[in-house]
C-alpha cells in the first residue's frame, strides 16, 4: 500500500481528519469508491451529487461515529450552485486538501451526424463546464491558502476517437484543463492531475451489460490483463495522486485500463511476431 498524509500508514489504519476531500459525483461509481478510499484513511469528506438518497446513504454509513462524511446536494452544471456549494463547505469544514471532479454523465454509442444537439449540450455543460467550474472555484481558494491537489475523471476517449462524440469530447478537453491548470496554480502549491479509467465494473456498467449496450467478451479480450478495471482501483489511484507520494506530479493523465490502450494498439500492428 502507497504511504499516505500520516507518513507511511496504511489508508486502511491511517487517522488524518485535520484533511478534507471534496468529491463530486461521490453517490456512485468510481466517485463512491474514491469517498470510501478517503474515509478509510482517516480524512474527512464531502460529498456532493444530485441524487440526495445515495449520497445521504453513504455519508450515514462512513460517518456514523465520528461524523467525518456528509453530504451537500450539487448541481455541478450549475455556476452559482457551485459557488454557494463552495463557500458553505469552506464554513462549515475548513480548508480543503483534495477535491476529486468524478460528476459527470455517460452517453451511448452515436454518429456525430444523429447525436441530438440536445444532448451533446448536457454532456459538455456537466462534464466540461461542470469540472472546470469546481476545479476554478476551489483551485482558487487552494491557491490563496498555499496548496492543495485536485483530480479530473478523463477516460480512454480522452486518448482515442470514439463512437460517443460528446462524451468524448468532453474527456479529451478535460485533459487540456488539467495541465493548463497544472501549470497555472503549481506556482501556489496546488497540483492538478487526472486518472482516464478504462471500462470500469461499476454499477452503471453492469445495468449497460444486462441492457446488452457493452459486451463485456469484447472489453475482455482487447485489454492486455484481459480484465475489468474495479473502481476501488481507480480510487486508489486517486488517493495517490492527492497524496505526498505524488508530490512532484502534476499535470499527469493516469490511465488506469487493465492495459486497453496499449494492448489495442499492439494488436492493430500489420507485422505480427511468431
Amino acid at each position: 500500500m502507497f504511504e499516505d498524509f500520516n507518513g507511511g500508514k496504511s489508508m486502511a489504519s491511517a487517522q488524518n481528519t485535520s484533511q478534507l476531500a471534496v468529491v463530486t459525483g461521490g453517490a456512485s461509481g468510481i466517485g463512491e469508491a474514491s469517498v470510501r478510499s478517503f474515509a478509510a484513511a482517516g480524512w474527512r469528506v464531502v460529498i456532493a451529487d444530485i441524487n440526495d438518497e445515495r449520497g445521504n446513504a453513504i455519508a450515514a454509513e462512513l460517518g456514523a461515529a465520528a461524523k467525518t462524511v456528509s453530504y451537500l446536494h450539487l448541481d455541478v452544471s450549475d455556476e452559482q450552485a457551485v459557488t454557494q456549494f463552495k463557500d458553505k463547505v469552506y464554513a462549515e469544514h475548513g480548508p480543503v486538501s483534495a477535491l476529486v471532479n468524478s460528476g459527470g454523465i455517460l452517453q451511448n454509442a452515436t454518429r456525430v451526424t444523429k447525436m441530438p444537439i440536445e444532448d451533446f449540450d448536457r454532456i459538455i455543460d456537466v462534464n466540461l463546464r461542470g469540472t472546470l467550474l469546481t476545479a476554478r472555484a476551489f483551485g482558487e481558494q487552494m491557491a490563496q491558502s498555499g496548496g492543495g491537489a485536485i483530480v479530473n475523471l478523463c477516460s480512454l476517449t480522452t486518448f482515442q476517437p470514439w463512437p460517443q462524440p460528446a462524451y468524448a469530447m468532453s474527456k479529451s478537453a478535460l485533459k487540456m484543463l488539467t495541465e493548463i491548470m497544472a501549470a497555472e496554480l503549481g506556482p501556489q502549491g496546488v497540483r492538478v492531475n487526472a486518472v482516464a479509467p478504462g471500462y470500469t465494473m461499476t454499477t452503471a456498467m453492469k445495468q449497460r451489460i444486462e441492457r446488452g449496450e457493452r459486451d463485456p467478451s469484447a472489453v475482455i479480450a482487447k485489454s492486455a490483463l484481459r480484465r475489468f478495471v474495479e473502481p476501488k482501483e481507480v480510487a486508489d489511484a486517486i488517493f495517490f495522486l492527492c497524496s505526498p507520494s505524488a508530490s512532484a506530479i502534476t499535470g499527469v493523465t493516469l490511465p488506469i485500463d487493465a492495459g486497453w490502450l496499449v494492448y489495442t494498439a499492439y494488436s492493430s500492428a500489420a507485422a505480427r511476431p511468431d
